[in-house]
C-alpha cells in the first residue's frame, strides 16, 4: 500500500492534511483531512461513460447511472442511500460523462460509516431488477422529452452529427425509450449486468473522502467496505479514431435554435493537452483572446456593431481529443459579417505569435499563486469530485496542485499549441432565427446545413497579418503582488454598525476565522422609484444593463485580477457587491460608485443593449413550463415583480429619455445600507465610509422600504392558467406558512426535509408521473412556504393537482413512520442551519443576508438551535394538518396545460387571471 502526504504537493498555508492510498486490488483513494468539517464528503470515479455504449443500446451508461440507485442486495429498498441520507442531514447524486461517471454524497460525521456501507453497496452490487430496469428506462425518457427543446442539447446533437461518426462522441448518449427499448428487459438485464461487471472494479474505480477523521480511520472504513472489490483491470477499450475527418474541418455548419440567438462559435481541434498542466497554455491563450478592453477582440467588435458578449476556451475534450471555442454573442449587423469577424480573429491570433508572452506567463503565475494561498474554499462536496477525477489524470504528487502549478513556462508550447490554430483545422458554427438549413438532426430535430469554407476566404485567413486596431492587454494594473492581513480586532468580529442614521448605515466587520487577504464589500439603494410599476422596472433594468456594458469593458483586468463586482436589480432598486483580494477593492468599489453616479452616455450601445433585454424576456417565455410557473409564483408573492410578458411590453417602448429620467428618480431619492466585511481596519473603512456618506448627502434620503409579501392564508385556494406552447402539463402548488416566525419556518423546513424523498420517490417511482417532479422550501422575503411540483408528458394538469392533493391528505400517515428518527432529523436541520460557514464568502452573504432580515444582532443560528430543540414530533403532525385542512395555509395553484383547462368549481378553488388585480385586492402581510 503506497501512502503518505509527503507524496502531494500543497502550499505552506493549507493545514488539512491529505494522504493517498492504493490498496492491494487497485482502489485508489485520496484522503483529506479537515478538522473544521462538519460533514463528511465523498466522490467516486468510475472509467465508464457514454463512450462504453454499445450501438444496439445507446444510453445504457445512463441507465446504469440511474439502476445503481433502484436497490442492491444489502438495502434492497429503491432509493434507498437518497431516503437515509435525508433523514441525517446528507445528500446524493450522479452524473455521467463521456469517459468518466461520477457518484457523490455528504452526511454527518457520526453517520459516515453506515454512509458509506449503503455507498459501497450502490457502487458494487446492484440488483438490476426487471421491473426497476422498466420504469427507469421510462424515466429516462421522461427526461429525453423534458430537454427536447433545449437548445444547448439541439447543437451538441449537430456537433454529434458533425463529428467522426466512428469517434463514439458522435453517439446518442443521453439515451430514451427507442434506443433502451430494442433489446427485452432479459437481454437488457444481461447487459447491464455485463457492463457493471466489466467497469465497475476496484482498478477502475478512485474515490476521494473530504472529512474531519484520521486518514487512519477514513482508510480502515475504506478497507472495511470496498476492500472486498476483486482485484480485476476493465476490459482495454481499443484507441480513439481522430475525433472529425478531414472533410469535417474547414467548414461553415448553420443552425436554427428555438430561442432568438446569434451566435458565432469558432472552434479549433486540438489533441488533448492535459500533460501540458504545468506550462497552462491553452489559459494563456484563452485569457489574451478573451480580453474585453476596448482594444481587444470584443471591444473591436463592439465598436463596430458586431458582437455583445464573447467566452472563450470552453469545448468538449477526452483522452485524445480538446476543442477550443471563441463564442461570441452577435447581433444582426455581426451575422451579416462573418468573414470580417474571421479575419479579426486571425489577426488577433497572428497578433499572438509575434508578441513575447514571458510577461504572460509571469502574471499568470502569480495570480494562480495567490489564487491558490488566498482563494475562497470550494465547497467540499465538488473538491470532491475533482479531486477523485484527477487520479485518472494527474501524477500523484500534483493531484492537489495540478489547477495552480505553472512551473513550466515555455512560449514555445505556446507557438506549438497555436500552430493548431489555423483555418483548415477550424469549424464554424453560426447560431441564427434565419439559418438556411437542408438536414434536421434524429433526436433532436435540430434543422442545420454544413458547408466548406470557401477556398479564398480560407487562404485570406491563413495570411492574416497583425492589426494596429487590435492590441494585446497591456500590463495588470490591477493585479497586487503583496497581500498582507490587517491586525483584527475582536469587537469587529460581528459586524458593528458603525454609521447609522434613517437613510443611510455603514456595517463593519473583520474576518477572524479564515484569515485570508480578502473581503467583501455589499452596498444596496432602495429607491422609491423602483416601487411605481413595471414601466421603471424595465427603465432601471435598462440601466443596469448598460453599466454592466460599460464595465465589462472598463474591469476586465479587475476581474482577471482577483478583483470581482456585481451590479444587479432587487424588487427595491439595485446593489453593487465586489469581493475578491481586500488589497485595492475599496478603491475600486468607490470607482464604480463614482461612476454608476455620473455616467450618462449610453447612446452608443442603448439600441444593442436593449435588443439583448428584449431577446432575453422573450427567450424566459419559451423556458420549461415548471421555470415559467416559478416565475410567476414570484410575479404574484412579491410587490414589486413582474410577468416576463408584462415587461417585454415596457422594454419595447422604453427609450433612452426614459432610462434618464429613472435613473435620476432612483439617485435622487434613497435608502442606503452598506456591509464591508473582511480584511480592512477601521481607519480605511471610515474613510471609505465618510466619501461614499459625503456623496449620498446630496440626495433625498428616506427610511428602508417594505419587503411585504401577499398574504393568502386569508383566501381561498387560488387557481391560475399560465399559456404554455409547450406540449408538457405542469403543475406548482405553493402553500404559504401562516407567519414569518421562526417556530413556523422551522416547521417548514422540517416538513420540507422530511417529505422531499417520500414525494419525489411517490411522484417518480409509484405514480410515475414524469421526470421532474419534486417539492422544495419556497420563502419569499423570508415568508416560509413549501412547494410541490410536476411536469409530465403524458397526465393532464387537473390530474397532477388531483394526484398531489391525494398524496397530501395522506401525509400524517405517511410521516408517522419517521418518529423514531425524529431526534436525526432534527440534528440533521440544525446542521443544515447552523453549519459553520464554509468560506469567507459564504459568511459576507450569511451576514448581508441577515442584514436584509433585520436580524442586527446576527444571532440567527444561536436562535434558531434553541427554538428547533423545543420542536416536537407532535408539533410537525399539527402543522401538517394545518396544511391538510387549510388552517391558516395558504394555497396557490398554478398550472400550464395546452391540451385542456380547468374549471376551478371542480378543485373548489377561485380563479385568479389578472396578477395586478390580485395584487390591488389582496393584503400585505410582513
Amino acid at each position: 500500500m503506497k501512502t503518505g502526504s509527503s507524496l502531494l504537493l500543497t502550499h505552506h498555508l493549507d493545514n488539512r492534511h491529505y494522504h493517498f492510498s492504493q490498496f492491494e486490488n487497485g482502489l485508489r483513494v485520496i484522503f483529506v483531512e479537515d478538522p473544521t468539517s462538519e460533514a463528511c464528503n465523498v466522490a467516486a470515479t468510475v472509467g465508464n461513460g457514454h463512450f462504453s455504449d454499445p450501438d444496439d443500446c445507446l444510453g445504457l451508461s445512463h441507465l446504469l447511472e440511474h439502476m445503481l440507485f433502484q436497490g442492491n442486495k444489502k438495502y434492497k429498498a429503491i432509493d434507498a442511500f437518497d431516503t437515509f441520507l435525508s433523514l441525517h442531514g446528507g445528500s446524493v447524486n450522479a452524473a455521467t460523462g463521456s469517459e468518466y461517471s461520477h457518484y457523490y454524497f455528504s452526511v454527518t460525521g457520526e453517520h459516515f460509516s453506515c454512509a458509506l456501507d449503503h455507498f459501497s453497496q450502490l457502487l458494487t452490487a446492484p440488483l438490476f431488477e426487471k421491473e426497476a430496469i422498466e420504469k427507469e428506462i421510462g424515466a429516462i425518457d421522461a427526461e429525453f422529452s423534458l430537454k427536447i427543446n433545449d437548445d444547448l442539447r439541439r447543437l451538441y446533437e449537430v456537433h454529434k452529427e458533425t463529428a467522426n461518426p466512428d469517434h463514439p462522441f458522435s453517439q446518442f448518449s443521453v439515451g430514451n425509450a427507442s434506443t433502451l427499448g430494442e433489446l427485452n428487459l432479459q437481454e437488457m438485464q444481461q447487459r447491464l449486468k455485463t457492463l457493471h461487471q466489466d467497469k465497475y472494479v476496484a482498478q477502475n474505480i478512485t474515490l476521494c473522502i473530504i472529512s474531519p477523521f484520521s486518514h487512519q480511520t477514513s482508510l480502515a472504513l475504506i478497507k472495511q467496505y470496498f476492500g472486498q472489490l476483486e482485484k480485476r483491470k476493465p476490459s482495454k477499450r481499443p484507441p480513439l479514431p481522430a475525433l472529425y475527418l478531414p472533410e469535417q474541418l474547414g467548414i461553415r455548419i448553420d443552425i436554427t435554435p428555438l430561442k432568438s440567438a446569434r451566435r458565432l462559435i469558432v472552434t479549433f481541434a486540438l489533441p488533448c493537452v492535459h500533460h501540458y498542466y504545468r506550462t497552462k497554455p491553452l489559459s494563456i491563450i484563452s485569457e489574451l483572446l478573451a480580453d474585453e478592453g476596448p482594444n481587444g477582440l470584443l471591444g473591436f467588435f463592439k465598436e463596430k456593431g458586431f458582437a455583445t458578449n464573447i467566452s472563450v476556451g470552453g469545448g468538449i475534450e477526452g483522452s485524445n481529443f480538446r476543442d477550443f471555442n471563441v463564442n461570441l454573442q452577435l447581433t444582426e449587423l455581426g451575422l451579416a459579417n462573418i468573414d470580417s469577424m474571421l479575419e479579426a480573429l486571425f489577426q488577433y491570433l497572428e497578433n499572438i505569435r509575434q508578441h513575447s508572452k514571458l510577461c504572460f506567463f509571469d502574471e499568470k503565475k502569480a495570480l494562480l499563486e495567490q489564487i491558490w494561498q488566498f482563494a475562497d474554499a470550494i465547497k467540499p462536496i465538488d473538491e470532491a469530485v475533482s479531486l477523485s477525477s484527477a487520479i485518472f489524470l494527474y501524477p500523484c504528487e500534483h493531484l492537489i496542485a495540478s489547477e495552480y502549478i505553472l512551473d513550466k513556462a515555455d512560449p514555445s508550447i505556446v507557438d506549438e499549441i497555436l500552430g493548431f490554430f489555423t483555418p483548415s483545422n477550424m469549424r464554424v458554427k453560426v447560431v441564427s432565427p434565419d439559418a438556411q438549413t437542408n438536414q434536421i438532426s434524429q433526436w433532436y430535430n435540430t434543422p442545420y446545413a454544413v458547408s466548406p469554407l470557401s477556398p479564398q476566404l480560407l487562404k485570406k485567413l491563413q495570411n492574416e497579418s497583425c492589426s494596429s486596431l487590435l492590441t494585446l492587454p497591456e500590463k495588470n494594473q490591477f493585479l497586487s503582488r503583496e497581500h498582507t492581513l490587517t491586525q483584527a480586532d475582536k469587537m469587529y468580529s460581528v459586524p458593528q454598525n458603525i454609521v447609522a442614521s434613517e437613510d443611510f448605515n455603514v456595517w463593519f466587520g473583520q474576518d477572524i476565522q479564515f484569515g485570508l487577504p480578502r473581503g467583501d464589500c455589499y452596498i444596496s439603494f432602495d429607491c422609491q422609484a423602483a416601487t411605481t410599476g413595471v414601466e421603471a422596472t424595465v427603465s432601471r433594468k435598462l440601466w443596469i444593463a448598460l453599466l454592466n456594458n460599460h464595465f465589462q469593458q472598463t474591469y476586465y483586468q479587475a476581474n482577471v485580477a482577483g478583483l470581482n463586482y456585481h451590479l444587479y436589480s432587487h424588487q427595491c432598486g439595485f446593489s453593487l457587491h465586489t469581493s475578491g483580494f481586500s488589497a485595492k477593492q475599496l478603491t475600486f468599489n468607490q470607482e464604480l460608485i463614482e461612476q454608476l453616479h455620473s455616467l450618462e452616455d449610453f447612446e452608443k450601445h442603448f439600441e444593442q443593449v436593449k435588443h439583448q433585454q428584449c431577446q432575453s424576456l422573450h427567450n424566459n417565455l419559451l423556458n420549461k413550463p415548471i421555470n415559467r410557473l416559478f416565475a410567476r409564483l414570484s410575479a404574484f408573492m412579491q410587490q414589486n415583480t413582474h410577468t416576463p410578458l408584462s415587461m417585454v411590453a415596457a422594454m419595447e417602448s422604453t427609450t433612452l429619455e426614459h432610462v434618464h429620467a429613472v435613473k435620476d428618480k432612483l439617485l435622487n431619492d434613497r435608502y442606503m445600507e452598506t456591509l464591508i466585511f473582511g480584511n480592512w481596519d477601521r481607519k480605511h473603512v471610515q474613510k471609505f465610509s465618510a466619501e461614499l456618506n459625503q456623496q449620498h448627502e446630496a440626495y433625498n434620503g428616506h427610511k428602508k422600504l417594505s419587503r411585504s409579501v401577499f398574504d393568502l392564508s386569508k383566501q381561498d385556494s387560488l387557481l391560475h392558467a399560465l399559456p404554455c406552447e409547450h406540449p408538457d402539463a405542469a403543475v406548482v402548488i405553493y402553500y404559504q406558512s401562516p407567519n414569518t416566525g421562526r417556530r413556523d419556518t422551522l416547521l417548514t423546513i422540517l416538513l420540507e426535509q422530511l417529505v422531499s424523498p417520500v414525494f419525489f420517490n411517490f411522484a417518480r417511482q409509484q405514480a410515475q408521473l414524469g421526470y421532474l417532479v419534486g417539492s422544495g422550501y419556497v420563502p419569499f422575503n423570508q415568508h416560509p412556504g413549501m412547494a410541490f411540483y410536476v411536469q409530465s408528458p403524458k397526465y393532464s394538469a387537473q390530474y397532477l393537482i388531483t394526484v398531489i392533493r391525494d398524496f397530501l391528505q395522506k401525509l400524517t400517515v405517511d410521516l408517522l413512520p419517521y418518529q423514531k428518527n425524529w431526534r436525526d432529523i432534527k440534528q440533521g436541520v440544525m446542521k443544515q442551519l447552523c453549519q459553520k460557514d464554509a468560506n469567507l464568502s459564504i459568511k459576507s452573504q450569511r451576514l448581508w443576508s441577515a442584514l436584509g432580515n433585520q436580524d442586527y444582532r446576527f444571532s440567527q443560528n444561536k436562535d434558531t438551535a434553541n427554538e428547533l430543540e423545543r420542536i416536537q414530533f407532535s408539533d410537525l403532525m399539527n402543522f401538517v394538518n394545518g396544511l391538510i385542512i387549510g388552517k391558516n395555509m395558504g394555497e396557490l395553484i398554478l398550472y400550464s396545460d395546452p391540451k385542456h383547462s380547468i374549471s376551478a368549481d371542480e378543485l373548489s378553488t377561485t380563479a385568479v387571471n389578472d396578477i395586478s388585480e390580485f395584487k390591488k385586492h389582496t393584503p400585505l402581510v410582513e
